[in-house]
């Protein structure tokens, strides 16, 4: 449905500036035997808020459609594993966690994080509504398979107690009914309980030109202006934030009841930074926006040209920025061949919109092809050496934050 309120401030005044047309949704893989059948498509578009800041979609497609079949487990990304590890380690020992304590994960995927919990005894609870819970449950995480909202809040807390930690790492930004789920951290966390939220951060999505992070499950796109307001509406207070560079680089915020934690110098620093950078100036939304055209339509020459030439092309995994990527640029099967991935979940699927096959990535080191498109090029540094060491001897095309070949 179309949104035309700001999800934080009610306001109207909402200022369309990157429009990526009508695509499918991002994690929405096709199976083989539905190749030929038409898919469901939506508008994707991002707005400003310019009452208070947040950048958000101009249509919401209903959550059950997105998440309830996944694709995605986290536990295939090395450094999301290594993040969670160090984040778990980070809270369980600033805040002394034991045995009596209780911490829940909301979107808990296949329950990578909560596992980090173990070493502290504390009891844990993943929240997904998704069927990557059922790969949670079966590796020993209690999961409950719904999605976080009041209701589910007042259920668990009836039945666990308050949460001291509660964590939401790249699902914050992915709730309808955002109120719901406000009210829901405010009845489970303990009085001196931390939220952890986890975001793409919108200052970096601006700064490198990463119009793929935008997505239908991607309903906002935070700064920490607005978040502020928010978490104040409900009784919260922002007491420590951080950049971190996971999906192309993150903003982790922590916040408590008002009062019950020491407001670090990070807040405002951050605010400032935000301020100096131009997030409070709607040009630098217009701006982000052209060069996002320009960056397709370069993306795509190069693309056409290097296939004309009798090359062939290959993506490299097939992650939900990287369908964005491939539908706003119009680029389909013709062009890149296949999407080369490890993740069983999706090897034998083909990629929403563009219909490109995805593949066992063995066939990079077997056959060769001349190029390799970087979708998930955040990891780059990462994945470029392992790929070299088992001897792919073509060349990476890295898409952002300017497109080159190496």
């Amino acid at each position: 449905m179309q949104h035309t309120s700001c999800y934080i401030c009610k306001s109207r005044r909402l200022e369309k500036f990157l429009d990526l047309g009508t695509q499918s949704p991002s994690d929405a893989f096709v199976r083989e035997e539905d190749a030929g059948k038409a898919e469901a498509s939506y508008p994707l578009a991002l707005c400003l808020c310019e009452e208070c800041g947040l950048v958000q979609l101009g249509f919401t497609v209903d959550p059950r459609e997105l998440f309830t079949e996944y694709v995605y487990t986290t536990g295939m990304n090395n450094s999301l594993r290594e993040n969670f590890t160090a984040l778990v380690e980070e809270l369980g020992t600033r805040f002394a966690l034991g045995s009596t304590d209780f911490v829940v994960d909301i979107g808990s995927n296949d329950g990578t994080l909560l596992k980090n919990y173990g070493k502290f005894g504390s009891k844990v609870l993943g929240i997904d509504p998704s069927s990557v819970a059922e790969v949670a449950k079966k590796e020993g995480v209690p999961t409950l398979r719904e999605f976080f909202n009041e209701t589910t809040a007042l259920s668990v807390l009836k039945t666990y107690g308050h949460a001291r930690i509660i964590t939401a790492t790249n699902v914050f930004a992915h709730v309808p009914d955002l109120e719901s789920f406000m009210r829901g951290i405010q009845a489970l966390l303990s009085p001196d309980g931390v939220f952890v939220s986890e975001s793409g951060y919108l200052l970096d999505m601006i700064t490198t030109g990463g119009y793929d992070a935008v997505y239908h499950e991607h309903l906002r796109y935070y700064s920490l202006r607005p978040m502020l307001r928010l978490f104040s509406d409900f009784g919260f207070e922002i007491f420590d934030v951080r950049r971190i560079p996971s999906h192309s680089g993150s903003i982790r915020v922590s916040v408590g009841h008002k009062g019950a934690h020491l407001v670090s110098a990070s807040v405002a620093n951050l605010v400032a930074e935000e301020k100096k950078a131009g997030l409070e100036d709607l040009k630098t939304y217009t701006d982000f926006g052209e060069r996002a055209h320009a960056h397709m339509k370069e993306l795509q020459s190069l693309l056409l040209k290097l296939r004309h030439s009798g090359a062939r092309i290959v993506g490299i995994g097939a992650p939900a920025k990287g369908n964005t990527l491939l539908n706003s640029c119009g680029i389909t099967a013709q062009t890149v061949e296949a999407l080369l991935e490890k993740s069983e979940y999706k090897i034998g699927l083909y990629a929403p919109g563009s219909h490109i096959p995805v593949k066992n990535e063995s066939i990079l080191f077997s056959e060769q092809p001349q190029y390799a498109l970087m979708l998930s090029w955040n990891l780059s540094e990462e994945l470029i050496p392992k790929l070299r060491a088992k001897e792919y001897r073509g060349a990476f095309i890295i898409p952002f934050p300017k497109i080159r070949i190496e």
